[in-house]
């Protein structure tokens, strides 16, 4: 356990809290705890890479912590009537179609498929946790942004769609790579 690994434990801890605070609908207080979880993200890459604490744990905490905030955020905003189940649905699909096809690739070819996270993946994610920002400054009055709203919704919807047709197309390179030669 490295001191980033720390900091992204601590993203992956105040999300029960965010939820609980978005059930009363305090959105204020929910505002602030996303902020400082979305900030943890940000701080812990810069601590990785400075003190060279980068580890394989950290590889797979780091993208399980934004899942969790992602998705536990995401469902109770659909929940509440403030994000589209579309999008939700959409971006689930996402995340369930890239597990499948590494689980299917293992299955068929008899090796592990390592799907490095993409640029473009990395883009959806700051593009996702900013529409939660966005919907949480709007909710708490910190910011109005209603109208901005919808264009986030989109923005996240395309960079889902875009992320999820660069790994299909990353794991057929993959496939590709490791058919053989044809005699």
């Amino acid at each position: 356990m490295t001191p980033a690994n720390g900091v992204t434990a601590v993203r992956a801890i105040l999300v029960p809290f965010i939820i609980i605070a978005l059930i009363r609908h305090d959105y204020r207080e929910a505002f602030w705890l996303t902020l400082i979880a979305g900030a943890s993200d940000a701080i812990d890459g810069v601590i990785a890479r400075w003190f060279g604490h980068k580890s394989w744990l950290g590889a797979y905490l780091d993208p399980l912590a934004d899942k969790i905030l992602i998705t536990g955020l995401f469902v109770t905003f659909t929940l509440q009537g403030q994000l589209p189940v579309w999008l939700v649905a959409l971006a689930f699909a996402r995340d369930v179609a890239i597990v499948l096809t590494v689980a299917a690739f293992r299955r068929a070819k008899g090796i592990a498929l390592r799907m490095r996270p993409l640029f473009v993946s990395k883009v959806n994610t700051f593009v996702q946790v900013l529409l939660i920002i966005v919907t949480l400054a709007d909710l708490s009055g910190v910011v109005r942004l209603a109208d901005e709203r919808q264009y986030f919704i989109w923005l996240a919807a395309a960079t889902t769609v875009i992320s999820w047709a660069a790994y299909f197309f990353e794991a057929l390179r993959a496939l590709r790579d490791r058919q053989p030669a044809a005699a």
